[in-house]
């Protein structure tokens, strides 16, 4: 971020791993002059009053810094579990307006946004070229490139901007960055680190977690020994099962379980798994506490710009002696 002549520079380097792509905008003043020689740059006139978002993971900083009403557009209105959304979808105010192949662009256009706030894969599914041809001004944010939970939450500053609100999500996000912190203080001279199994296959893959991703440094602040910590690279990437068996059958915990709610479903899922330590011993937990009727998980929401809470959630499943009046909020153990 740079302040330039009475505006803001934004620009994103890191949108999608292997990204050779930058994206950047110029924040100016509604009438203000238009600052010249950023012809590459988008022009946003702040504060944005008609949002257009396409994530789940963009709630959270507008229902935090008092923002819903802004928001005009959203790509699944049917799978949302923010309350004050959700108020705003019951009273007509925020319109569906789909996503990938189900984008509605001329609905999107009759909506009128001064932004659309998406995210970018470098694959044929981004929504970003097709509403830059048409003429609309779109953010897109790297949050899921970021290496440490605190690095991810820290996107609520860059949602904010657009809204001149930055002052407000400063002073937020030092306040959730001090109880991080204390919390990953906990565990930091711990002599035991139980191993860590994450995720769940899928169509003959097991998407896991870089060493270096936002996942991992989680896992290793609560004092786990996470089994793919030496992988390099943020993000995440497919591994072959067979890999995964190798490596995970004797992790003492097994979090982040997918679609599963019991321990019967992980059993079923392949007879090898029943064999697993962890399901043994049963000790998987899913962060799925918080789902509504509608099957929308407020971890993707809420949690966004709660890390902290989350890291007390693993803290309390790893090392139950050292929040031992910690309530799990996301998580739950599959029975």
């Amino acid at each position: 971020m740079e302040y330039r002549d009475a505006a803001t520079l934004l620009t994103v380097t890191s949108p999608w791993p292997g990204a050779t792509t930058r994206f950047c905008y110029l924040l100016k003043k509604r009438g203000a002059v238009t600052p010249t020689g950023y012809d590459d740059c988008q022009v946003v006139e702040i504060p944005v009053k008609r949002l257009v978002s396409l994530s789940t993971t963009h709630l959270a900083f507008l229902d935090e810094l008092g923002l819903v009403d802004r928001l005009v557009g959203f790509s699944s209105p049917e799978r949302v579990y923010t309350p004050s959304v959700r108020k705003a979808i019951a009273a007509g105010k925020i319109k569906k307006v789909g996503l990938g192949p189900n984008l509605q662009i001329e609905t999107i256009l009759d909506l009128q946004p001064d932004l659309i706030l998406t995210y970018g894969t470098g694959t044929f599914r981004d929504a970003h070229p097709k509403l830059l041809e048409a003429g609309l001004k779109v953010a897109i944010n790297g949050e899921d490139m970021e290496s440490h939970p605190l690095g991810r939450a820290e996107w609520l500053k860059f949602g904010a901007l657009f809204f001149d609100r930055g002052k407000e999500a400063s002073h937020i996000f030092a306040a959730m960055e001090a109880r991080y912190l204390k919390l990953a203080s906990l565990t930091k001279n711990i002599n035991h680190r139980p191993r860590a199994l994450t995720n769940t296959p899928f169509s003959g893959r097991w998407n896991v977690a870089r060493g270096e991703s936002f996942a991992a440094r989680l896992l290793a602040d609560a004092g786990a020994d996470y089994i793919w910590k030496d992988l390099p690279g943020t993000g995440s990437m497919p591994m072959d099962i067979e890999m995964v068996y190798e490596r995970g059958a004797g992790a003492d915990f097994w979090v982040n379980t997918g679609i599963w709610t019991t321990l019967a479903q992980a059993a079923s899922s392949a007879p090898r798994m029943a064999t697993f330590k962890a399901v043994k011993e049963k000790r998987l937990y899913n962060r799925n506490r918080r789902v509504n009727d509608s099957g929308a998980n407020d971890y993707w929401e809420s949690g966004m710009v709660q890390p902290d809470v989350i890291l007390a959630d693993l803290i309390r499943i790893f090392h139950p002696e050292l929040l031992p009046n910690h309530e799990l909020y996301y998580y739950q153990k599959l029975p």
